[in-house]
């Protein structure tokens, strides 16, 4: 017979990871919007407001997921929370250097939030911060790449670099990106045992960006 004491632990414990995951993205959040409130309501830079837009639909899709199976591994919490935070943690006042147009770069951003935006639409409520085991999914961009998301991400938060380039956001965004990687790969070790995914990868070579990597 099956043991409901079990059960029930183990759906305490799948909820309390819930709680804690929405935890980890809504603090660098408020930080984002206290540290960088003038350009966003003051000055309307459409940059910083396309940035913390992104920002909104990942809580969004976060806080409408389904529960479900994380990683309980430490160290893959760790890269979710350092993803996280190093990518939020950005200023629009540490320097007032811009190496590209705010055009070019509210362009580039915009693309970016669209490609994370139908990585989430696919992923639907599946959709994690911390690596998880999912459905797999095989149309829209995931046809393209095996992570679009990451690298809509990317493109964001480049064309936010662009127009907002200081050291201290090289720091931020670049280490953002190299944690991203580690999240890639974490993921992928996780996705790895379901056979279709294994079978999908073989035909979607590309993990970030085409014919680069």
């Amino acid at each position: 017979m099956p043991n409901k004491n079990n059960d029930n632990h183990k759906m305490k414990h799948f909820v309390f990871q819930e709680y804690i995951e929405k935890l980890i993205i809504i603090v660098p959040y408020i930080y984002f919007i206290y540290h960088n409130s003038e350009s966003i309501f003051i000055i309307m830079n459409p940059i910083s407001i396309l940035y913390l837009f992104e920002m909104i639909l990942e809580l969004f899709f976060t806080l409408l997921r389904f529960p479900g199976k994380m990683s309980h591994n430490t160290t893959d919490w760790i890269l979710a929370i350092l993803g996280t935070y190093a990518a939020q943690i950005v200023s629009t006042h540490a320097s007032n250097t811009h190496l590209a147009s705010i055009t070019f770069c509210f362009i580039l951003s915009f693309i970016g939030i669209l490609v994370s935006f139908s990585a989430k639409i696919c992923l639907g409520r599946s959709f994690a911060i911390v690596a998880a085991v999912r459905v797999v999914k095989t149309y829209g961009p995931y046809r393209i790449i095996r992570h679009p998301m990451y690298a809509g991400y990317m493109l964001t938060s480049f064309g936010f670099l662009l127009y907002n380039f200081s050291l201290w956001n090289i720091c931020t965004i670049f280490s953002a990106w190299f944690v991203q990687i580690l999240r890639i790969q974490a993921e992928e070790k996780i996705l790895s045992t379901d056979p279709q995914w294994s079978l999908w990868s073989k035909h979607v070579r590309w993990k970030l960006l085409p014919f680069i990597y």
